[in-house]
């Protein structure tokens, strides 16, 4: 189905870099785009609507650099965040097919020529999953992520020689590739495990995972260098991990589709925002991947709110 959109603002997700003060919520209305800084002690009113519409697609430019193009359609979407038509005009598909195919536009194989790293991620649950990152993205992709722990175990020149290395791991170690949004949350509100226990569980993956590497021969000749490197987490992360390693951590219980939440920001790790109701309120997770692809409207709260309540009561 076909909407207009010139008056919709749809949530593109939070996006983090290094040289921000804070992770940000981007927001898009027709071809301008908005950001919304998820800082700590922040109050706000989010007005969030029901349907889901398609995030359009991404193009590489020839110099590696990237274009976020709208849906020409307009699609609303059960399900996923593009419609059939912008999941095959996108780019980034190539990303993670090139090393076996070859085949990529100009723009992603220039992106695809910088050195890349592969690291081992930790979510709360214990899920580990092996994954690349390029230079220019190598912190900003695991907080994108969430990751509680993670260590970069290998360097290669360029990024299909390390997918080859990721496809190795995977298939050698068992690591997946792929930890899905709903258990990261589910995990952070579950309390099975500490810190302690999931960063042990990280470094002995990593460890599978960089002896294995290091028992093929012949890295060298595709410029792959082993690595021991912990991650360092963002700061803003950190009250969201030590609220799950405190066993604190509650989930957000009411919908987000088609209603108004209140909340004042506490943290934020990777897709989720940990929030309360003000001084004295429970401290809980908002699974921020659900306002993705949905019509998000901001306001400043500088009053006291209703507490979200838990489904107990």
């Amino acid at each position: 189905m076909e909407f207009a959109s010139d008056h919709r603002q749809l949530c593109h997700g939070i996006s983090f870099s290094e040289h921000e003060r804070a992770p940000i919520l981007r927001l898009r209305q027709a071809e301008k785009w908005s950001t919304e800084y998820l800082e700590s002690n922040r109050s706000l009113s989010l007005r969030i609507g029901e349907l889901k519409f398609c995030l359009g697609y991404i193009t590489m430019n020839s110099d590696g650099s990237r274009n976020t193009l709208p849906c020409p359609k307009n699609k609303a979407l059960r399900t996923g965040t593009q419609c059939e038509r912008c999941r095959r005009l996108d780019h980034s598909k190539f990303m993670h097919h090139f090393h076996k195919t070859g085949e990529a536009p100009e723009g992603m194989r220039k992106y695809l020529e910088q050195p890349h790293f592969l690291y081992v991620a930790s979510f709360a649950h214990g899920a580990t999953k092996v994954g690349t990152t390029s230079t220019q993205s190598k912190w900003t992709r695991l907080a994108q992520q969430g990751a509680v722990i993670a260590r970069y175990v290998a360097r290669a020149a360029d990024g299909a020689a390390i997918r080859v290395l990721e496809d190795l791991v995977t298939e050698h170690v068992g690591l997946s590739q792929q930890v899905r949004q709903k258990s990261k949350i589910k995990g952070l509100a579950s309390w099975e495990l500490d810190y302690a226990q999931l960063d042990l569980i990280n470094s002995e993956a990593a460890s599978r995972a960089r002896a294995f590497l290091g028992a093929q021969r012949g890295l060298e000749t595709y410029g792959v260098q082993l690595r021991d490197e912990l991650w360092e987490q963002p700061a803003f992360a950190r009250p969201v991990v030590d609220a799950w390693d405190a066993h604190a951590l509650h989930a957000w219980n009411t919908a987000l589709g088609g209603n108004t939440v209140n909340l004042r920001i506490r943290g934020v790790l990777g897709q989720s925002i940990l929030a309360d109701s003000g001084e004295g309120t429970t401290v809980r997770l908002l699974d921020a991947a659900e306002l993705k692809t949905r019509e998000v409207a901001i306001v400043e709260n500088r009053a006291d709110f209703k507490e979200e309540q838990s489904a107990l009561f």
